[in-house]
């Protein structure tokens, strides 16, 4: 795949965010449309390890016109628990990107919230 510099920006934006830049991502083999990222920040990961809850490795999906994908229902036990979760936000059509958005889910309300998100402009 053809690298896409002008689609990383959102990646210096995270690694300079003091609150998050010591973090990585984890992403499972499969079930992904392609896209580009800094291979030290991304980890391919088993699905065990994808849907545990670690404070160090944020689970990350893609966001696009035709959904997100993995898709959420295709990964049982994902909102086990709090946690923090990332979907960088792509067209499949333009192949651009938009931006990453971090989200934090809270079990007890079993629902999600944008707790943070880092342009690609």
């Amino acid at each position: 795949m053809q690298d896409k510099p002008w689609n990383k920006h959102w990646i210096k934006r995270f690694k300079k965010d003091g609150t998050n830049s010591h973090k990585r991502f984890k992403k499972l083999s499969t079930g992904y449309p392609k896209f580009d990222i800094d291979k030290e920040i991304i980890d391919t990961v088993e699905f065990d390890e994808f849907i545990r809850i670690e404070k160090q490795r944020i689970p990350l999906f893609i966001g696009s016109q035709f959904g997100i994908h993995p898709r959420f229902n295709d990964i049982p036990n994902f909102f086990n628990g709090d946690r923090a979760f990332a979907i960088l936000s792509k067209s499949l059509l333009s192949g651009n990107v938009s931006g990453l958005s971090l989200y934090e889910y809270k079990l007890e309300k079993n629902k999600y919230y944008k707790i943070h998100h880092y342009e690609n402009s």
